[in-house]
């Protein structure tokens, strides 16, 4: 019940609009990423973006595909993740 809380909270704050600009492709993909690994961070923070790279290696391939395909990470972040996972 609490992880469907916390989806729910996730998603509100994903669609309040420009104030945490993430893109419909990266929710989508990277949702049950953000609950599993970084929920007790704000959507936009610089502290969701240190978390979702601290947990890169964990993270779905479709969520890192939304992800490098969208503003939301560096190219080097993208290069990092290919070179430690071999890609």
């Amino acid at each position: 019940m609490q992880k469907v809380a916390v989806f729910a909270a996730f998603t509100l704050l994903l669609s309040t609009g420009s104030a945490f600009a993430v893109s419909k492709v990266v929710r989508d993909a990277c949702s049950a990423d953000y609950v599993a690994f970084c929920s007790n961070f704000k959507v936009g923070t610089p502290a969701l973006k240190s978390c979702m790279r601290e947990h890169r290696h964990k993270l779905a391939a479709e969520c890192i595909k939304a992800l490098g395909k969208s503003s939301e990470v560096t190219a080097e972040d993208v290069a990092q993740y290919k070179r430690e996972n071999g890609k």
